[in-house]
Order: structure tokens, then sequence, then C-alpha cells
């Protein structure tokens, strides 16, 4: 397997507040790792320090062959772009149709044409099951449509890497299906994945490796069915023991 993203001692701090204790991990190409674990345990913030939203206190990243933390702001541009990121909010733009957040980055980063931009967004938008939404304002759009909006406008960039942070933490019930079927049929196409997400059933079906994260500590790692059956870590059972009806 080709290594695709790494972490060496990964630290991250606010003041006295250690975020992140020393995280080594290592993401293959086409992998699709879940991390788990409660709030505040520092996976926001690890996903956050991979695609360089957040700079490291210490430690290393490496993607796709260059040390990240070492790059300067223009080169760090270069590796975003290969890395998509879905956040818990949607971060639409509101005075833009669908389309027209589709087609922004494309045109203004990649210098795509407009047509070629719009095709793209059209196939991506159907991908999601929304191509009958390409005029329409964010503001009308469900909390689950918006979110495959955002799902759609990572992948015009065509990342290396798809980055979800609690993807469906701010969706109604009824609306958590839709989008994690988005990303299931996602992870088919042997796109690299990293998902933070409290959904343990997706976990279960979609992830090739679960991580568990407490207290800025990589705790434990292993296939779904060693996470979920046999965890090790006293942690991770109690974590697990109250989140999961047997």
């Amino acid at each position: 397997m080709t290594t695709i993203l790494e972490t060496k001692k990964l630290t991250k701090s606010y003041g006295n507040n250690h975020v992140l204790k020393g995280i080594d991990s290592k993401i293959d190409k086409g992998e699709v790792i879940v991390v788990i674990g409660p709030s505040g345990s520092g996976k926001s913030t690890y996903l956050r320090c991979l695609n360089s939203l957040e700079t490291p206190t210490s430690g290393e990243i490496e993607f796709e062959g260059q040390i990240v933390n070492q790059l300067a702001e223009v080169q760090l541009d270069k590796i975003r772009e290969k890395m998509g990121m879905v956040f818990q909010s949607f971060n639409l733009f509101a005075n833009y149709s669908v389309l027209q957040n589709l087609n922004l980055a494309p045109m203004n980063v990649q210098g795509m044409s407009e047509a070629a931009a719009t095709e793209q967004s059209k196939a991506l938008l159907a991908q999601v099951g929304l191509a009958d939404k390409a005029d329409a304002q964010p503001a009308s759009l469900s909390g689950g449509q918006q979110q495959r909006v955002a799902i759609a406008r990572a992948l015009a960039m065509h990342p290396d890497v798809m980055l979800f942070d609690e993807p469906t933490s701010a969706l109604d019930p009824e609306m958590v299906g839709e989008v994690l079927n988005v990303i299931k049929d996602l992870a088919q196409t042997g796109m690299t994945m990293v998902i933070v997400t409290h959904e343990m059933g997706f976990a279960k079906n979609v992830a090739d490796q679960v991580w568990f994260m407490d207290q800025g500590q990589l705790l434990e790692k292993g296939t779904p069915e060693q996470i979920f059956d046999h965890p090790q870590e006293e942690r991770t059972k109690d974590f697990l023991s109250k989140i999961l009806v047997s």
C-alpha cells in the first residue's frame, strides 16, 4: 500500500491546553479511516492540522512525500487543493446558487472555463442526488441537501484525500442517512477518506480502520471488528459501553 498521509509525534497546544499529544498515524491511498472518541478528545483539531487549517506545535505531517508543516503559505494552498474538507456546518455561500458554489473554486483556483466547470458541477450534483437543485439558493435546501452540496463542492477540486469533520452532527436525524449514503458511495470509488463521526453503525460498515482518540492521544487502532467487538484498551471499552446498545 502507498502511504499518502502520515503524522509523526504531532502535537498541538493552545497555551497550557495540550489538545494533541504526540499523534503517530499513517493513512494509505484508498483507505477509509473513521476516527471516534468523546467530545474534546482532539479529533477535529487532528483533522484541521492535516489540511493546515491549524499549525502544529511540534511534530511532522507528511502528505504525498512533502513535509506539510515546513512549507510556505503559497505551497500550503496547493496542498489544501488536494485535500477536500467537509465541516459540521455547511459553509456554503448564501448569496450564490448551488451551481455557483460548486463552480467557484475550479474557475478561480484552477482556471477552469465556466462551461467546463458547469458541466463538472452538474455531474457532481447528479452524483450526490441533487441534479435538480443547480439553480436553488442554499437557504431553500434542507440541512442534508446542503451537506451533500458541500461534499460535491469539495469533490469539484479533484482532491486526493477527503476529510470529514462530523458531517452529520448538525443534521436532523432523518437527514443523517442521506449524507452517510453519499459518503458510503464515495468510499466505494476508492477515495481516501478520514471521517470523524459519532455514527457507529456507519463506522462498522464503511471503515477499513477505526481509530479511537481520547484526551489528545490515539489510544487504539484496528478493523471495525477489532475495535467494536474486541477492544483492548479500558478507555475504549468504557466509551463503547456508553454509546453502543447491544
